[in-house]
């Protein structure tokens, strides 16, 4: 969508095809920073979305809230945010039409056969264009598992126990204005979700009483295994091109930020290329941090749960306060 509302007015006729039968159904957060629309506050452009000002830090040794005097987070929404990028685009988007099958000419779906002189592949985790490209997923690949309670959010968490989610974390974040996620994340192979969701299940029950007969489980699959954006005539963004954060599984801003960069360097706009080597630099940096600190062979693991065991005094804080805002304001 973000690649697509780039392209309004190019003179281009664009089709989007999208598997689901509406926008936002994506089973993750719905929370977006400010470096995702950068100039724009969030909770003036989408008005009700709620301000995180406090994120509470858990570790086997307790939890500990650190609050800030401006917002680091706004929960707007899925649907509400990708119905806000459709605005305005005057691209042919067909919901209800997922691709099963790309040749170097055209994709098809069970409704119809597609020539292209652009494809863009932006189509997930699970993307058909990069299997197309026979780009391998191998460095990092996250599964997240988690339950839905029915209620809006009221806390902003994030639990570092690296013997109960090794290279991974477990939280409580929004999925809607209405709904709240309890679960983990983990990244590893593709049998991990088998391992995942087990854990997530004991650890909820443990740690916050919940029934989880009553609760619906959602999973999904990240990949922040980076290959390149840009293969001739075809491209990835987001997810299907491996930019997601692996320290704090952000896709959204990647997926935002990559798909105008493709959106600009198929318009020849020389910033489309500029803007997609500044997203591979983050990238590149975030993974280095992952891999470091996730490493539980590695001293690192334990010095960055020291941080979080107390992230509100002294050195803790300093180097708490400036990893935190790294990620947040980009």
């Amino acid at each position: 969508m973000s690649c697509a509302k780039n392209l309004t007015g190019s003179g281009l006729r664009v089709l989007v095809l999208e598997k689901s039968p509406s926008l936002g159904l994506k089973p993750c957060s719905g929370e977006i920073s400010s470096k995702v629309l950068p100039g724009v506050d969030p909770g003036e452009r989408f008005k009700g979305a709620q301000e995180w000002r406090t994120i509470i830090v858990g570790t086997a040794k307790g939890k500990v809230p650190v609050t800030y005097q401006r917002p680091y987070l706004w929960t707007v929404g899925r649907k509400e945010f990708e119905g806000w990028l459709k605005e305005g685009c005057d691209a042919d988007i067909h919901f209800s039409e997922p691709v099963t099958s790309i040749t170097a000419t055209h994709v098809e779906t069970p409704k119809g056969r597609y020539g292209y002189r652009y494809l863009v592949g932006a189509d997930g985790s699970f993307s058909k264009v990069r299997e197309h490209l026979k780009l391998p997923m191998e460095h990092i690949v996250g599964y997240a598992f988690h339950y839905v309670v029915e209620k809006p959010s009221h806390e902003f968490r994030v639990y570092w126990l690296p013997d109960v989610f090794p290279r991974g974390y477990g939280y409580v974040m929004s999925r809607s204005r209405e709904a709240t996620m309890i679960g983990g994340a983990m990244a590893g192979t593709d049998v991990l979700h088998s391992e995942l969701a087990p854990r997530v299940k004991a650890w909820v029950a443990r740690e916050f009483g919940l029934d989880t007969s009553k609760h619906r489980g959602e999973g999904y699959r990240g990949n922040a295994d980076y290959r390149g954006w840009r293969f001739g005539n075809v491209f990835l963004a987001g997810d299907a091109a491996g930019l997601l954060n692996p320290v704090t599984t952000e896709g959204v801003y990647y997926a935002v930020r990559s798909g105008n960069a493709v959106a600009r360097h198929i318009r020849g706009d020389p910033d489309g290329e500029r803007m997609m080597r500044g997203l591979e630099s983050t990238h590149r940096a975030q993974v280095l941090l992952f891999d470091i600190f996730s490493n539980p062979s590695l001293p690192f693991c334990r010095l960055f749960e020291w941080v979080l065991e107390n992230p509100k005094k002294g050195i803790r804080k300093r180097i708490f306060d400036y990893i935190f805002w790294r990620f947040m304001d980009g």
